[in-house]
């Protein structure tokens, strides 16, 4: 059997394969694939090579009290509600109709809302000393943390009603 020549007796065009045709026979091109998708894995894997992670490590329990202190806002059905907590033991709070502020921590009432709070574990109870209008119902109201990041706080009132401040 003659694979030189062509069955005329002329012989075969010499083909000339090139090198790049054969690149997925080569080891360097495996490893250099290996290293390529595991790069690209810890990539994804590891947040974008952040040196700090995405989700902030909640604010452990005995610090809420120091770590509460400023400006909080939260929304509800698109109206924007704020608290302030102070240093000195003191907050004031701009509740909106029909807020979780206004029908959990002020029971009703809307506008400016001052008093004093405290925070004992994960309650938080705020005594009201001073309302806009004349609706409040009780002088203190509880409401409990469910959770507590550097900014952000999710708190849930007796009523079942929960609401995420950020900073």
């Amino acid at each position: 059997m003659n694979t030189e020549n062509r069955h005329d007796g002329t012989p075969k065009p010499a083909v000339r394969r090139r090198h790049w045709k054969r690149i997925h026979h080569s080891r360097l091109f495996w490893v250099g694939a290996f290293l390529f998708l595991a790069a690209i894995t810890i990539y994804v894997l590891s947040d974008d090579l952040s040196w700090r992670p995405s989700n902030p490590i909640s604010v452990a329990e005995p610090e809420y009290s120091s770590k509460i202190v400023g400006d909080w806002q939260g929304e509800v059905a698109g109206t924007n509600e704020t608290i302030s907590f102070g240093a000195d033991g003191r907050f004031v709070s701009l509740a909106r109709t029909g807020g979780f502020i206004s029908m959990t921590l002020s029971q009703g009432a809307t506008g400016t809302v001052r008093g004093t709070w405290a925070i004992k574990g994960k309650t938080i109870t705020l005594n009201i000393n001073s309302t806009e209008d004349d609706r409040a119902l009780n002088s203190v109201a509880t409401a409990t943390i469910e959770t507590f990041k550097p900014n952000e706080l999710i708190v849930k009132s007796g009523a079942g009603i929960t609401l995420t401040f950020i900073r």
